[in-house]
């Protein structure tokens, strides 16, 4: 009896062992997720619309209603210079740069000056500061005095920066670069 149970056992567990070998390394190949990109950027790009053309007409009206005879990169950045200083020192990506500023968003609210936070020193190109003043800045000379309209995108995107802008917002930054290293 002792030799009959034994052998059942053995017989068991042999099934039970190649039942999970198998099905530990016969497993169906899955489909690999084939994502088409081209149409998600056209998706994103169509979901967006609405909202790009909302703020174009912000910043449409912010510029009538100042009157200003504003510039447009082909980012979207508008730019007026209030001070020019052809003669000094051309900024390029790669200086180092002290400014002067003020951040406002379009309603006229102040978010940020150099009058309370002090000048704001920073690498063109290369420090965590909005792209749209890395651009604008290699738009300056030394001394030069700037408006900059930089579309969310440019500026603080999709989240703000969670404390006094909001999320896909437009904001003005008047800067001066007092200097240049």
């Amino acid at each position: 009896m002792r030799l009959t149970f034994r052998n059942i056992a053995i017989g068991l567990l042999c099934i039970v062992h190649c039942t999970l070998y198998i099905s530990c390394t016969d497993k169906p190949k899955q489909k690999p997720i084939v994502i088409d990109y081209a149409k998600l950027k056209e998706d994103i790009i169509q979901v967006n619309k609405p909202a790009v053309v909302m703020e174009n007409d912000e910043i449409n009206a912010y510029v009538k209603a100042h009157n200003y005879n504003i510039q447009t990169t082909g980012t979207g950045l508008r730019y007026l210079f209030i001070k020019e200083n052809p003669k000094e020192k051309k900024i390029e990506n790669g200086n180092r740069i002290k400014v002067k500023y003020k951040v406002s968003l379009l309603d006229g609210t102040v978010c940020y000056t150099s009058g309370k936070k002090g000048p704001k020193e920073f690498t063109v190109g290369a420090d965590n500061v909005e792209s749209g003043i890395h651009e604008g800045v290699q738009l300056m000379h030394l001394h030069d005095k700037a408006i900059f309209i930089l579309p969310a995108h440019l500026a603080f995107g999709l989240i703000g920066d969670r404390d006094k802008i909001p999320p896909k917002v437009a904001v003005v930054y008047e800067v001066e670069v007092i200097s240049v290293q």
